[in-house]
């Protein structure tokens, strides 16, 4: 099946004016903008087959998260997956949905795709953002757990909000939470710079499978070897 094959072009035209300019508005008044059955439901099992099977592989990390990571090297080259983050398309869509009129990939060898996988026990904490974007495809949901939690745009450049953040940490501001809708298939651009977000404890056999696809406004993004070691336990050979 083509890349082009695995997308429900029909729910979502990916050269629509009124779709870009839809998302882009919700994006801007949300930080969020979440486009569920991206992926036809068709090519789903395929998807979760892969991700079983480059979970064999993952790095257990625990920097900012308790997870495993799959690094975009060791993707193999007939991954669906890569191929849907190595599409043109997809990444001319999602810098409409951004308001932008280019995006590049990562230049990273291993932060430009990644699949983060949360078995049974892992949770992310909740944090900020520190970049302006995340792409995310969601693949395969936890037997339990493993909500995505958000408390949309709760601070500012101007205001911290320091008692309104430290309330929801408590378990204090459950109206200003909501659990964003990650059904396997879903395409999700979130800023989470000022939106503040937990993935909740997953529970259960079934793990938790999505893919971070990692584009940005400039070429040429990078990571550092601190960050390396830290997210998979290893440098470029």
């Amino acid at each position: 099946m083509s890349v082009a094959a695995l997308v429900d072009t029909d729910r979502w035209p990916l050269d629509s004016a009124e779709l870009h300019r839809e998302l882009s508005d919700t994006f801007t008044k949300e930080n969020i903008a979440i486009l569920p059955g991206f992926i036809r439901d068709n090519a789903i099992p395929g998807l979760i087959a892969e991700c079983d099977e480059l979970a064999k592989v993952a790095y257990h990390t625990t920097v900012n998260a308790d997870l495993e990571v799959v690094a975009y090297d060791q993707f193999p080259s007939d991954s669906v997956i890569r191929s849907v983050y190595e599409w043109d398309p997809l990444m001319d869509f999602v810098a409409k949905i951004l308001g932008q009129e280019k995006l590049f990939r990562y230049a990273d060898p291993f932060g430009a795709l990644n699949l983060a996988v949360m078995r049974d026990g892992h949770e992310l904490g909740w944090h900020f953002d520190q970049t302006d974007f995340v792409v995310s495809i969601a693949l395969q949901t936890s037997s339990e757990g493993g909500h995505f939690e958000n408390a949309s745009r709760i601070r500012s450049a101007s205001n911290e909000n320091v008692d309104t953040v430290a309330a929801v940490r408590r378990g204090d501001r459950p109206d200003l939470v909501r659990t964003e809708p990650m059904t396997p298939g879903t395409l999700m651009v979130f800023n989470g710079r000022n939106s503040y977000h937990r993935v909740s404890r997953v529970s259960g056999t079934v793990p938790r499978h999505v893919a971070l696809l990692a584009y940005d406004t400039k070429p040429g993004t990078n990571s550092n070897d601190e960050l390396r070691m830290g997210r998979y336990g290893r440098l470029p050979s």
